[in-house]
C-alpha cells in the first residue's frame, strides 16, 4: 500500500516531465517535415482516445490522449505500427477522379492558396504532400529532427542552468585519505595528492573525479595529480561496489578506488551568454558520452542490464529528487519549491538525452531503425516492400516490449520497499 501510495503522489510530476521530453522529440520530426513541406495528419502527447482535440489552419489535428506516456507526430502516408496503419487509413475513396471531386466539394484549411500543394487524406483536405513523396535524403532527416530536437533542448537547458547558477569549480581538488589495500593504494596515490586529470579531462570539482572513476568499473582510468613540484601520471581500476543514496533511496553499483576526496576554494563562476551555450554543449557532450560509455559495457559484458532505467526507474528519480528537496531546513516554501523546479528541469535536460540517444538505436520502431530502412532504399533505388516494413516494425516491437519488461523489474527493486 506505501508503495503505491508513493507512485500516485509523484506519477503527476513524472508525467509532467516525460510529455515535456516527448513533445520537443516529436515537434523535432514536425518541424524538419513542414520544411520540407510534408502534410500532417496528427500531431499527439498520449496514446488511445483524445481527451482534447483541435485541427488547426493547416488541417492537422493537434490532440492530447488519455494515456500520456510518450506520443507521435503522422505524416500522411508515413509507415508506422500496422495497427496504426489500418486504424488511419490514407485516401478512402476509389478512383483519382473520386478524389479529385470529393477534395473540390470539401472546405480547404485555411492556410491552403493557390498554388500550395495539398493532399486529400480520411476525407480532410491538408497543407502540404505525402511523406512518401519526400526524398529518401529528406525521409532520413525528419527521422533525425527528433532526436536531435532532444539534444539541443539538452544544451539550451543545461545552458540556461549555467547562466542562473554559475558553474562550481575549486581551486584543487585533493586526496584526504587513501583505502587500505585498496586500487588507489595499489595505483600509487597517496593522501595530499592534487587530482588535475582523470579519464583524460580537466578535473574543477571532485565531481570530475567521481563521475569518471563511476562507470568504469574492471577498466583502468587515468589519472594525472600534482605532487610537489611534479606531475605524476597513476592509473588505477575501479571495483564494482554497490552503494545506496540514501537521500534519492536508490541502490546501484558503481565503480570506487578507495579515495577520500575534498575540495579548496570552492567558488560559484558566472557564464555570460555565449560562455553558457558552450557550458551547455559541453554538458550534453558529456551526457552522450557517458550513455554511449554504458552501452559499450553492456555490450562487451562489462556492465549488467541494471545500469537501464525505464519510466518506473525515472518516475522513482523524479521522486526521490521531490523528496530531498522539500525535506531541506531552514528555508522557505518558496525556496524549496524554485529549487524543485530547477532540480526537475536539469532532470528533464538529463532525461532528453537519454531519449534522444536511445531513437537513434538502429531498432526498427525507433528513429535510427528508420533511418536504416531508409537507407536501404536509397542504395537500392526503391522502397522496402510494405511487408519487409511491417515484419521488421513488429519484431522491433515485440523485442522492445520484451526489454522493457526486463527494465521494469529491475526498476521494480529499487523502489521503496524493493528487494
Amino acid at each position: 500500500m506505501d508503495v503505491i501510495l508513493w507512485v500516485l503522489t509523484y506519477a503527476p510530476l513524472f508525467l509532467l516531465l516525460i510529455s515535456a521530453v516527448i513533445t520537443v522529440h516529436e515537434l523535432g520530426h514536425y518541424w524538419v517535415g513542414r520544411l520540407f513541406g510534408a502534410a500532417v495528419e496528427s500531431f499527439a502527447i498520449g496514446f488511445g482516445n483524445p481527451i482534447w482535440e483541435k485541427r488547426d489552419r493547416r488541417g492537422t489535428r493537434w490532440r492530447i490522449n488519455w494515456l500520456p506516456l510518450g506520443g507521435f507526430v503522422k505524416f500522411v502516408g508515413e509507415m508506422q505500427l500496422p495497427q496504426d496503419v489500418g486504424a488511419q487509413t490514407p485516401e478512402t475513396v476509389e478512383t483519382e477522379a473520386q478524389a479529385r471531386r470529393m477534395a473540390e466539394s470539401l472546405p480547404k484549411p485555411a492556410a491552403a492558396k493557390e498554388g500550395v500543394e495539398t493532399t486529400l487524406y480520411d476525407n480532410q483536405i491538408l497543407v502540404g504532400r505525402p511523406y512518401t513523396v519526400l526524398n529518401p535524403w529528406q525521409r532520413i532527416a525528419v527521422s533525425l529532427g527528433g532526436p536531435f530536437a532532444n539534444f539541443i533542448f539538452a544544451i539550451l537547458a543545461f545552458g540556461v542552468l549555467g547562466f542562473v547558477h554559475g558553474v562550481p569549480q575549486a581551486q584543487e581538488v585533493y586526496v584526504t585519505g587513501v583505502v587500505a589495500g585498496g586500487a588507489a593504494e595499489k595505483a600509487g596515490f597517496q593522501a595530499g595528492d592534487v587530482i588535475v586529470e582523470a579519464g583524460g579531462r580537466r578535473v574543477t570539482t571532485s565531481g570530475d573525479v567521481i563521475m569518471a572513476t563511476q562507470l568504469s568499473s574492471g577498466e583502468g582510468v587515468n589519472y594525472s595529480v600534482k605532487r610537489g613540484d611534479a606531475v605524476v601520471p597513476l592509473t588505477a581500476t575501479p571495483v564494482e561496489t554497490e552503494v545506496t543514496d540514501e537521500a534519492l533511496r536508490m541502490k546501484q553499483k558503481v565503480g570506487q578506488i578507495g579515495l577520500g576526496l575534498a575540495q579548496r576554494d570552492t567558488s560559484i563562476r558566472g557564464l555570460n551568454p555565449i560562455e553558457a551555450v558552450g557550458y551547455g554543449v559541453q554538458r550534453t557532450g558529456d551526457a552522450i558520452g557517458q550513455t554511449f560509455n554504458v552501452l559499450r559495457r553492456l555490450i562487451t559484458g562489462k556492465e549488467g542490464i541494471e545500469k537501464l532505467s525505464g519510466p518506473l526507474g525515472i518516475l522513482h528519480l523524479t521522486g526521490g529528487v521531490t523528496e530531498m528537496t522539500m525535506a531541506q531546513k531552514d528555508i522557505s516554501l518558496g525556496e524549496k519549491m524554485a529549487d524543485l523546479f530547477w532540480m526537475l528541469f536539469q532532470l528533464a535536460a538529463m532525461l532528453s538525452v537519454g531519449v534522444g540517444f536511445f531513437n537513434l538505436l538502429p531498432v526498427p520502431v525507433l528513429d535510427g531503425g528508420a533511418v536504416v530502412m531508409t537507407l536501404a532504399e536509397a542504395a537500392t533505388g526503391k522502397p522496402l516492400p510494405e511487408k519487409v516494413q511491417n515484419v521488421g516494425l513488429t519484431i522491433g516491437l515485440v523485442c522492445l516490449a520484451g526489454f522493457a519488461l526486463v527494465i521494469t523489474f529491475q526498476d521494480a527493486l529499487r523502489l521503496p520497499g524493493g528487494s
